[in-house]
């Protein structure tokens, strides 16, 4: 996951880097929370009542996504860039079981009655967006700033299953890569500067991380 970030920022900033040179356009910066982390939000927000004996079930993670854009405009109207995303999802829960020794069998007292233990187990997703960005300002002045703006590249996903401790009857699982790695976005958004060069954003958008995504705008 990071060889990919790495490899995705250093082609962005190779392309900015070239554009610079042809144009002389404002450098934007959007640094933002995206809301909701879809997965925790509908998915893992309640227990589905597959193990019985589950108890203490928690989400993992946040219902929020993280993220950054950068944009460079290369005409008046009209900006390229990155946009990357982050979150994690998931849940865990403590059941109780056997207990097991290390060949898998069970473990039982001097009265020959079989011991148990409380287990905790987790699933855990992490997950990476990354795309190149396209953006058309169709509306600015000097302090408000309207957009739409699409977007398309890889997403990267790193999938964890654990139980704590050891239970053999529950394999843990460790997997890299996601079902479909690609993704894309469509948004409008619009910006509001309170000076020249810092302001807020939100966006509003399909695919591609949150469904509202908010925070703040910096110029260059």
């Amino acid at each position: 996951m990071r060889k990919h970030l790495f490899l995705f920022l250093a082609i962005s900033a190779s392309i900015f880097q070239a554009n610079a040179q042809i144009f002389k356009g404002d450098l934007l910066i959007d640094p933002y929370i995206g809301v909701p982390n879809w997965a925790n939000s509908l998915l893992y927000n309640q227990y589905d009542g597959t193990n019985a004996s589950a108890t203490n079930y928690n989400v993992v993670g946040s219902p929020l996504s993280y993220g950054g854009r950068i944009e460079y405009m290369i005409a008046d109207k009209v900006g390229i860039g990155a946009d990357v995303n982050y979150e994690v999802s998931g849940f865990s829960y403590d059941y109780i079981d056997y207990r097991y020794d290390a060949t898998g069998n069970v473990v039982y007292d001097v009265n020959n009655n079989p011991l148990y233990v409380n287990y905790n187990a987790e699933n855990k997703a992490k997950k990476l967006r990354a795309m190149f960005r396209l953006n058309y300002h169709f509306f600015q002045s000097e302090k408000v700033d309207v957009y739409s703006g699409f977007a398309a590249g890889f997403k990267s996903v790193n999938r964890t299953s654990i139980t704590t401790p050891n239970d053999p009857n529950n394999t843990d699982l460790s997997a890299s890569g996601a079902l479909v790695p690609v993704t894309m976005r469509l948004a409008i958004g619009t910006k509001i500067y309170f000076t020249p060069t810092i302001g807020a954003h939100v966006e509003l958008g399909a695919f591609g991380g949150g469904l509202l995504q908010f925070g703040l705008s910096a110029k260059f």
